[in-house]
């Protein structure tokens, strides 16, 4: 998994090794900031995210952050398993919209599991928090 950071837009870029063929941002109008990219116009698995106001969650612990199992969950998370979609440490959750005829799926949140690891090196030096 490759991780960007730029300070200067405050945007984060996470992506994977998959191209993505479309991106959506999340459901919820709290995380239209966030948005997946996803490998497939039809599927769920996501390949990548962009996250604009990205120090919104940086440093960890800020917003999101679970310290004890390191993940960093931006949006909420799904209840039915089969609406839960991991992609190595990315993990997409997803809801049935009821209202559409074909009750589409939309993304409601998505997770990186070790955010330390993952993040630690791009988190700016200025935001690096002290808890």
């Amino acid at each position: 998994m490759r991780v960007r950071y730029d300070p200067e837009v405050d945007a984060l870029r996470v992506t994977t090794e998959t191209p993505e063929a479309i991106c959506q941002s999340l459901w919820d109008p709290e995380y239209h900031d966030v948005v997946v990219d996803l490998a497939t116009e039809e599927g769920l698995d996501i390949v990548g995210l962009d996250v604009m106001w990205a120090s919104t969650y940086l440093p960890l612990g800020k917003r999101g952050y679970d310290a004890e199992t390191d993940i960093l969950l931006m949006g909420r998370t799904a209840t039915e398993p089969e609406l839960i979609r991991e992609n190595g440490d990315i993990i997409g959750y997803w809801e049935r919209d009821e209202d559409e005829p074909d009750e589409c799926l939309n993304p409601i949140g998505v997770a990186i599991k070790r955010a330390s690891v993952h993040l630690g090196k791009v988190i700016p030096k200025h935001a690096i928090s002290s808890t």
